[in-house]
């Protein structure tokens, strides 16, 4: 590695804190904010576009006033051209993207082919959100991911897998991979029975599949953003099961978490659980 490229745990290593380790002199004021500045210029390259509620979450997770101070970090580099601040359709928040400025300081700072975000398209904005916060519940956990903003853009390894393209993929120690599947509205039958299909092609198999370098698909992880979406679907697993479809340990190799999503894209209180043990075990035993 050269003297201008950082790994994502180096950058993440930067990461800005409210003071010091005790007997340690304080850092520069004006480091930390270079330092602060670098941090989530990397974390908007790799999701594509941040809210600053999720800027605060990567860069000031222990602060009790984080969200403040990645506001006022995100106005500072509004001001001196470094991200682009635009409204998200249909959201009542706006989302931060990489100027053309900020790409190529990023690119200068650590060797990342980064772009300007000026002409991306934002899609599905609760969509995004959610994959973004598991994610970034993910890395705070000490697990790296690859975004779905990675995949779509072609810098993983794996894009498209059985037909389908993951909405970001969760990297464990010891080389286990979660698939990330969002869903945030109902799917049709068609849909969800893909999901389903994908399961029994992928999980729980003799050869496993690779993923990411030193990563291979051991689970599939389902979040939705509301009941209704999330019953269909383990409806559709339910079915599967009893057609012989899908055995018991594959359903264990999928987890599920309900994870609302607010207008202005702040998720609510997280509930997890296992598609077998949580969801369809005490259905079938009643």
């Amino acid at each position: 590695m050269n003297d201008t490229t950082m790994t994502h745990f180096e950058l993440a290593a930067m990461e800005p804190t409210p003071s010091d380790d005790v007997g340690e002199l304080p850092l520069d004021k004006r480091l930390i904010g270079e330092r602060s500045r670098t941090n989530l210029l990397h974390w908007i390259y790799r999701f594509g576009w941040l809210t600053s509620r999720m800027a605060a979450a990567l860069g000031w997770a222990s602060a009790a006033q984080g969200w403040q101070m990645a506001r006022r970090t995100l106005k500072a580099m509004q001001e001196d051209g470094l991200v682009i601040k635009r409204a998200l359709p249909g959201a009542g928040t706006d989302a931060f993207l990489l100027s053309a400025k900020g790409a190529r300081l990023l690119r200068e700072m650590t060797g990342a082919e980064a772009a300007s975000g000026q002409s991306m398209t934002l899609g599905n904005a609760v969509h995004r959100a959610c994959s973004n916060w598991v994610l970034i519940d993910a890395i705070q956990q000490g697990c790296e991911v690859v975004t779905e903003h990675e995949i779509a853009t072609d810098r993983a390894a794996v894009r498209v897998l059985g037909g389908k393209v993951s909405d970001g993929l969760i990297l464990y120690e010891g080389g286990d991979a979660s698939f990330l599947e969002v869903e945030n509205s109902w799917k049709a039958a068609k849909g969800r029975e893909a999901i389903v299909q994908f399961c029994a092609q992928h999980l729980d198999q003799e050869a496993m599949t690779q993923l990411a370098p030193e990563h291979w698909l051991r689970k599939v992880h389902v979040v939705s953003t509301n009941t209704d979406a999330l019953r269909h679907l383990a409806g559709t697993f339910l079915k599967a099961f009893r057609a012989g479809e899908l055995t018991e340990s594959q359903l264990q190799l999928v987890d599920v978490t309900l994870l609302p999503v607010s207008p202005s894209l702040v998720p609510g209180e997280r509930v997890h659980g296992n598609l077998w043990l949580d969801v369809m075990l005490p259905h079938l035993q009643q």
